[in-house]
């Protein structure tokens, strides 16, 4: 692996309530690089059905077609604006894109896709239910870390090393 920083864009992962630590890193990242700020937010309700016979993706998966009425479109309806006012700030070109199929494998389809020089994500949510999630289907951050070429840069939570209250 050959380190690119600065010559390649920054692609990060995005989620409605997300916190927001996750997008000032990636945009303060992509300012301190001159790189492009690509934003990503997988739908957590799509699948990929369109792959060649040689196992690669086609375009079509790496942006899809928004349906006014479903979840995805209501989160880029939010997190569009909160990216551009983002990138806008700091003088970085931005895009948003939204994706198919399981979350870490999207994002690195995508960080393949724009030649990025890294991936940020943020950590799980914290709850019951994030855990519970997280032990049936997997950490993201994981995922990404064993089946990637291309760095990976997680951001913890705010309050993820907070005492607690008794």
């Amino acid at each position: 692996m050959n380190p690119r920083f600065g010559q390649g864009a920054v692609v990060v992962g995005l989620l409605p309530e997300q916190d927001p630590a996750v997008l000032a890193f990636a945009v303060e990242l992509a300012a301190a690089t001159g790189a492009e700020l690509v934003g990503a937010y997988v739908d957590p309700g799509s699948y990929l059905i369109e792959w060649d016979p040689d196992g690669n993706v086609l375009g079509k998966s790496l942006d899809r077609a928004l349906d006014p009425e479903d979840e995805a479109a209501s989160a880029v309806l939010e997190l569009g604006p909160l990216l551009a006012a983002a990138a806008e700030v700091h003088k970085v070109s931005a895009s948003i894109r939204v994706l198919g199929g399981e979350t870490a494998l999207a994002l690195g389809r995508l960080a393949q896709a724009v030649n990025a020089s890294v991936i940020v994500v943020g950590a799980r949510r914290p709850g019951l239910l994030a855990g519970v999630n997280e032990v049936l289907a997997g950490s993201v951050v994981r995922k990404l870390l064993a089946n990637q070429h291309i760095p990976v840069l997680a951001i913890p939570r705010v309050d993820a090393h907070q005492p607690l209250h008794g």
